[in-house]
């Protein structure tokens, strides 16, 4: 009982910090999600390479020797290290750092304002909170997400991704976010938003991730 009350307090006294982990887990796990679906994928078409191949990430695609057969490996598909029942573990640090430290924080603080700002769940407060999520937090939080990724990518151009793939991102995320936030601010208690949002955002980091390893030309 003593170890489950220190528990229930450390919750109660470090908010940010559960919020943080719980939101970072979530964002970390929808990408490892992503990898173990490739993987099946790449099995199936025996795409898998029979030893460790090490790939040095480039914007532009590669052909990588040794394999199976020649395979086009695009550097937001399949980073440094291919092997076999392996899972690229570079990609994943880049999203512990996104989900953990900036995302997790940012959402934590934003929903403390928004829910202070506008109180109450009458149906014109709950439009000016989702106006405010889905149009004043969101895109700069996209450009957070790609230009972060292209920093730790180490590519030159740190926004050229961002700038190819952000009007239809951010148009996915309308239609996701959208009814998704209404059920947030109209019935789910403020000290449960951002557990609220983790749970949903482990969806929509699935389609984030997708739109993540699309070729840039594709865009």
């Amino acid at each position: 009982m003593s170890i489950l009350k220190n528990i229930f307090h450390f919750v109660k006294k470090k908010p940010l910090i559960i919020n943080s982990v719980i939101y970072g887990s979530f964002y970390t796990s929808a990408e490892f999600l992503q990898q173990t679906y490739k993987q099946q994928e790449l099995k199936r078409e025996n795409l898998l390479p029979s030893r460790r191949l090490t790939v040095a990430e480039n914007e532009t695609p590669l052909v990588v020797i040794g394999s199976r057969r020649n395979i086009e490996v695009d550097s937001n598909k399949i980073g440094e290290n291919l092997e076999e029942n392996g899972y690229n573990w570079s990609v994943l640090r880049r999203y512990i750092v996104y989900g953990y430290f900036l995302a997790g924080p940012i959402l934590h603080g934003w929903y403390l304002w928004l829910d202070k700002f506008f109180v109450g769940t009458t149906g014109a407060v709950v439009m000016k909170k989702l106006f405010c999520d889905q149009f004043i937090l969101t895109p700069p939080l996209l450009v957070l997400f790609f230009s972060s990724m292209s920093l730790m990518e180490g590519k030159d151009e740190i926004l050229g991704e961002c700038k190819a793939k952000f009007v239809k991102t951010f148009q996915t995320s309308c239609l996701y976010w959208l009814p998704v936030q209404f059920v947030n601010f109209l019935i789910i208690p403020p000290k449960y938003r951002v557990v609220f949002v983790s749970i949903a955002a482990f969806l929509w980091v699935n389609i984030l991730c997708h739109l993540k390893r699309m070729p840039v030309a594709e865009q």
